[in-house]
């Protein structure tokens, strides 16, 4: 009875460390997992944020443009907000109109807007009046590429003149999520798996 015993005694503490060895591998496999999959998640999803350090080494030449109208009578302000334009948020256009002597805004402006690519005119604002000088254009872009919007003057102060235009060039940059990547799913699932069967398995573990 004794041998017996032992030998009993012998299998069970075997058995228990196998299954504390088991628990270790299964937590060093889940936690490998999981480092893994940020690794792979965080570069790629990274690239949705623009300038995110307000380091951009481009300039701020297209978001605050002052042009003279091609019949020379009145100067455009043009701002954009934000200052690069991307199809996930909607565009704001600052348009100011500016009189080219004194450099200040000039009130009771008859205008209209156009915003195209290349020969589409893809929106319009139609002929309105401005007693402030200044007006701000909502536009939500879904499609990036290169646009061109055409401030067109038709009145100043009551007086009605010959159209005039300003036109700015605006480049839309796409701002779409990239994919899950394949590798990185699998990776997360290994560590999940593993994470699930750690669990499983410490209940095994004698409590004695």
């Amino acid at each position: 009875m004794i041998k017996i015993s032992k030998v009993l005694f012998s299998s069970n503490t075997l058995n228990h460390f196998s299954i504390i060895a088991g628990v270790k591998y299964l937590t060093l496999i889940g936690i490998a997992s999981m480092i893994l999959s940020l690794v792979a998640i965080v570069p790629s999803y990274a690239q949705i944020c623009y300038d995110c350090d307000g380091s951009s080494s481009k300039s701020n030449a297209q978001q605050n443009q002052v042009q003279l109208t091609d019949k020379g009578s009145i100067k455009v302000g043009f701002y954009t907000d934000p200052e690069y334009p991307n199809t996930a948020n909607q565009t704001k256009f600052s348009i100011s109109f500016v009189n080219k002597d004194s450099n200040m805004i000039q009130q009771h402006i008859d205008y209209k807007v156009f915003i195209k690519k290349g020969t589409d005119q893809i929106f319009g604002v139609p002929f309105t009046h401005t007693a402030q000088g200044s007006v701000t254009v909502p536009f939500q872009f879904t499609d990036a590429g290169t646009y061109q919007v055409v401030v067109e003057v038709d009145g100043i102060l009551f007086q009605a003149i010959p159209p005039e235009t300003a036109t700015f060039t605006v480049g839309v940059e796409s701002s779409s999520v990239p994919e899950f990547p394949t590798s990185t799913a699998i990776i997360l699932v290994i560590g999940i798996t593993s994470i699930i069967a750690l669990s499983a398995r410490s209940r095994l573990i004698p409590t004695n």
